[in-house]
């Protein structure tokens, strides 16, 4: 199931790449190389600590308050104290490139960490995806383009902008690669 999900958010993260990258249509055919990436960052306030439930209490800049579960993960629990802050950075970053001849791609890995016993509580995780995508047809007036990928599954997506579709021909393949990221951290109480 996660791995449908992330073939569906590379298929996703395709067209919004090709939508937004401005390449000027003076490129060479076959010199497909969009990348980018976004991090949004988020601060909440420890209101409140539930050691026996390991619910955490935070209420964000607007004034929400919200619950969020602490697994048996969260090894350093007791050192969170109300009025804490906690913050959250989410990164993505995608890239899609011509694919070399016969390079054929359908990884993924996941990189996870946490705080040692003792230090201050935090937490990370990476995934990243790559895999490649044949390019079945190309329909210019409609602005679409139709990519099968590793797992036989067929996708047409809408391209904004039409420019992108002259870096590409049907039977060309790409290499989709789309890595998310996310840190918890927590910070000392203001005093």
């Amino acid at each position: 199931m996660r791995k449908n999900t992330c073939m569906l958010t590379i298929v996703l993260m395709f067209l919004v790449a090709m939508s937004l990258w401005g390449c000027a249509n003076n490129g060479a055919k076959k010199d497909l190389n969009v990348q980018r990436s976004g991090m949004v960052s988020i601060k909440a306030t420890v209101d409140a600590v539930d050691l026996k439930t390991r619910m955490v209490t935070l209420r964000a800049s607007n004034g929400q308050t919200f619950k969020v579960y602490a697994g048996k993960e969260v090894v350093n629990l007791p050192q969170v104290k109300v009025g804490d802050v906690v913050v959250a950075r989410y990164s993505e970053a995608l890239a899609v490139r011509m694919a070399k001849p016969g390079e054929v791609r359908d990884e993924t890995s996941q990189e996870m960490g946490r705080a040692k016993p003792g230090s201050k509580p935090g937490a990370y995780e990476v995934n990243e995806t790559t895999v490649s995508a044949k390019i079945l047809d190309i329909d210019k007036p409609r602005k679409t383009v139709t990519l099968k990928l590793p797992d036989g599954d067929v996708e047409t997506v809408r391209v904004k902008n039409p420019a992108n579709l002259e870096k590409v021909e049907v039977g060309d393949t790409i290499v989709i690669t789309y890595q998310e990221a996310l840190a918890v951290s927590l910070e000392e109480a203001k005093k």
